[in-house]
């Protein structure tokens, strides 16, 4: 290429072509687009990759939750949900609670039986305690024998009823619609009851009075006097069920036990009942001395490994780069990789700059305006400087070279016209 005077550090300041623009835009903009967009579609897709599992779990949690029993408002076999609104129906006025604090402060009023159906195993030693003595008629359902035994009550858990020789819980038949059992003693509501068909848990007692005795599985059902208070202990709880309530005397024994009173507390524990432990009861023993010893073992690492900082280093700035060695070694690379049409376009946009201030026209000039110009004061065809400045694609490295050139002699050209240069145009010497 000629040495024309034109150089890349020219570039940038007036642009001559409107495809080189649009390239320059796109080189520009693409990447931050790009780094829009994809972070936008992480967080998108990240939301609805949430929001999908949300979905997702809701529908498994509403399509495989088990029913469960005794609930008040359960609809299903072995909810309870028919006794309650039969006894609503019958003038009880049933409060259904599932906080302990809740169900004591519901079993303040006079007259009221507290059902406690603890069928999680939710409620603790020290839980259990408080329960006691809470209302006049306490019933408690199916009730374990760590519960018995934090309330102090004189029963036993003794055999599934109707369970086989082994003392297997019952299967079949049994297991399904329970067993027979005869009432057996004075207590009212089992005597308006009968017999039941039922099944669930037998208890014995020695102070107590036992109900619906199944032999050596124990009895349905047994009533004591614990410090003035009835107590009911309920080892036939699938009378309670809707699946069973219409069977024999279950519905007469349910509505026996539960509406002796006006006011009924329906209390089935829920995980809200679990004393929430800290994360330092949580810890193992060994986690604190383990913490501790991390921590100083990080400290002597740090002390031992880290460095310290020194006086400031003054440095010599790099040397400073020739605008000359900067506009060769960008030729070379543009030579290597074929870019006429890019190191043609650098060598433009330096001539029009130059043009345009030569000619007065300011930085803002456009292509069209440098042109009108430099035709005036030159009396050359526009199209033909167009094609020049513009249009012209080169197609080899002479048809560079030569395009070049002539935008070197337009240059010189204008600048002899507006009387910038002084230069000989025969011997191209400054003149002294």
């Amino acid at each position: 290429m000629s040495a024309t005077g034109t150089g890349p550090a020219d570039a940038g300041l007036v642009e001559p072509r409107d495809d080189l623009n649009a390239e320059l835009s796109t080189m520009v903009m693409t990447p931050t687009v790009r780094r829009v967009v994809r972070r936008s579609l992480f967080w998108a897709g990240s939301i609805g990759g949430a929001l999908t599992l949300g979905v997702v779990i809701l529908g498994i949690g509403g399509s495989t939750g088990e029913p469960r029993p005794y609930a008040a408002d359960e609809t299903a076999p072995v909810g309870s949900r028919a006794v309650v609104e039969v006894l609503r129906d019958a003038g009880v006025e049933v409060t259904v609670v599932d906080r302990l604090g809740d169900a004591l402060e519901a079993a303040l009023l006079p007259g009221t039986t507290l059902l406690v159906a603890d069928t999680r195993a939710i409620l603790d030693a020290e839980q259990w305690p408080r329960v006691l003595n809470a209302a006049e008629h306490l019933v408690l359902v199916e009730p374990s024998q760590p519960a018995l035994d934090a309330l102090r009550i004189d029963a036993l858990t003794a055999r599934p009823l109707g369970a086989d020789e082994s003392g297997l819980a019952p299967t079949g038949l049994v297991a399904t619609e329970g067993i027979e059992l005869e009432a057996g003693c004075s207590l009212p509501a089992a005597r308006r009851a009968l017999s039941i068909l039922a099944s669930g848990t037998g208890y014995s007692t020695l102070e107590g009075t036992a109900c619906f005795d199944a032999g050596q599985d124990g009895a349905g059902l047994i009533r004591l006097t614990v410090e003035g208070d009835d107590v009911t202990v309920l080892g036939a709880a699938t009378v309670l069920q809707n699946g069973s309530i219409t069977r024999a005397g279950n519905a007469a024994l349910a509505l026996g036990l539960l509406g002796e009173h006006e006011h009924l507390v329906w209390y089935q524990p829920s995980p809200a009942d679990i004393d929430a432990l800290t994360p330092a009861e949580l810890a193992p023993d060994w986690l604190n001395p383990l913490a501790w010893l991390a921590v100083l073992v990080g400290l002597a690492a740090a002390v031992w490994r880290g460095r310290r900082f020194g006086p400031v280093v003054i440095e010599n700035l790099p040397v400073t780069v020739k605008t000359t060695e900067t506009m060769e070694g960008r030729a070379r690379l543009y030579a290597r990789e074929g870019s006429r049409l890019r190191a043609l376009d650098a060598l433009r946009v330096g001539t029009l700059r130059r043009l345009a201030e030569g000619l007065a026209l300011g930085r803002g000039a456009g292509v069209d305006d440098i042109i009108t110009a430099v035709a005036g004061i030159t009396g050359r065809d526009r199209a033909s400087l167009r094609a020049l400045l513009v249009d012209t694609l080169p197609t080899s490295d002479r048809e560079l070279v030569v395009l070049s050139d002539q935008l070197a002699a337009l240059e010189r050209l204008v600048a002899r016209r507006v009387g910038l240069d002084d230069s000989d145009p025969s011997t191209g010497r400054m003149d002294a």
